[in-house]
């Protein structure tokens, strides 16, 4: 079991090479333009009576459930991030990475004040092509390198606009959108089995000694 899983997660390292592979080939030949003009800056209050749907964005650049306590009778001054939308952090220091993530449900979605929250146009940019660039090792860099400040390093919307990435037509981008969606599925469920053996493990070994003892009895 251990080994099947094994060679699935190296199957999972090959796809994301394909994609990386696909991203370096566009650099090449494609001219790279500023996002800026793809992109429009949202900050929309959830209220009294909005959601409470209330998440984080991970070092790992997905939602997840806030890792301090929130009150969540307390959200009205959070900012929505809707469905499509990509919600970034805006410091660096700590984290080391350009926090973000795209809301792929098909709820709103309340992340705190100091995050900028945005969405592309979807006619020349897909969200999930965007964030492919976003979730680079090389961007981590590039975000870490053009952020500023003494105390807290901070990568603001203004430095976010200048971002120049090549923008594929629309058939390429949903291939390789299509590309890393598989991959991230697959990513998913690699982390169940994983989760599925850890639990199996403790029964089996129960399973093989009772039977050891069965056999020596007999």
């Amino acid at each position: 079991m251990v080994a099947n899983q094994k060679a699935y997660e190296r199957g999972l390292e090959d796809l994301k090479l394909t994609c990386d592979a696909y991203i370096e080939d566009l650099r090449r030949r494609i001219p790279c333009e500023a996002i800026g003009p793809h992109i429009e800056r949202h900050d929309v209050r959830n209220g009294q009576n909005g959601t409470k749907n209330v998440m984080g964005v991970s070092t790992t650049k997905e939602f997840r459930e806030p890792t301090s306590k929130v009150n969540r009778n307390d959200l009205a001054n959070y900012k929505v991030v809707k469905p499509r939308q990509i919600s970034f952090v805006q410091t660096t220091h700590n984290e080391k990475v350009f926090c973000n993530a795209l809301n792929n449900t098909d709820e709103d979605i309340v992340v705190t004040s100091v995050n900028e929250v945005f969405s592309t146009n979807e006619n020349k940019l897909l969200p999930e092509y965007l964030v492919m660039f976003f979730n680079r090792t090389e961007f981590d860099r590039y975000a870490r390198y053009h952020s500023w400040g003494s105390a807290r390093e901070t990568f603001t919307w203004d430095d976010l606009i200048k971002v120049q990435i090549p923008i594929a037509d629309m058939e390429v981008q949903r291939s390789i959108v299509d590309i890393y969606t598989a991959y991230k599925q697959r990513r998913s469920i690699n982390e169940k089995l994983k989760v599925q053996i850890k639990d199996l493990c403790p029964i089996l070994i129960k399973g093989s000694i009772e039977e050891g003892r069965n056999t020596e009895e007999a």
